[in-house]
């Protein structure tokens, strides 16, 4: 998994998505994947009381948001957002106990999953993905559906890198 993130090579652009998702599916695990109305509201609504400040500081620091191309929104989603949080909310978490040690433990994996990104692009902020994936994890807990978090975790990948120019230096062909 920790090459998800330090290489954009094609074949694991596809595969670790695969792989997230197959996880859950070889030990059997149930993922709670619901779409009701509330918890798409909720998505949301925490989306936007926590991006909306971030991007308007960083607004205020001189970024300015890129677009982004349709494949990589896409990809972001589907690939990345959907696939993550199935594995580490729906599946880990899940196992691990859906409570606040759960929450530390899988936001500390997930973390750790975005090391690479450091290591090899000194992106600093990658190893700040902690405190997001606490947000995801509580969103989880208290709604026990992946779809709040996918919502924030879309969001947030969305804003940070439409910040950051990142995916000038990723392809995105589909």
């Amino acid at each position: 998994m920790l090459v998800y993130h330090a290489f954009s090579f094609s074949l694991f652009k596809y595969l670790i998505p695969f792989f997230l998702i197959s996880v859950p599916y070889v030990f059997q695990a149930r993922i709670n994947l619901r779409f009701r109305i509330r918890d798409i509201l909720i998505g949301f609504i925490v989306s936007a009381a926590i991006l909306l400040p971030f991007w308007y500081l960083m607004l205020l620091n001189g970024r300015s948001l890129l677009p982004l191309s349709t494949a990589a929104v896409f990809f972001q989603l589907l690939g990345v957002s959907l696939p993550e949080e199935i594995y580490f909310r729906g599946f880990l978490q899940e196992r691990l106990g859906n409570n606040i040690r759960g929450i530390l433990i899988v936001s500390l994996l997930f973390s750790v999953m975005h090391l690479p990104q450091y290591i090899f692009y000194g992106d600093f902020y990658s190893v700040m993905t902690f405190f997001p994936s606490l947000i995801m994890g509580f969103l989880y807990m208290k709604t026990s559906n992946i779809i709040p978090s996918v919502i924030f975790h879309f969001n947030a990948n969305i804003v940070f890198l439409g910040l950051n120019g990142i995916l000038s230096r990723i392809s995105f062909q589909v």
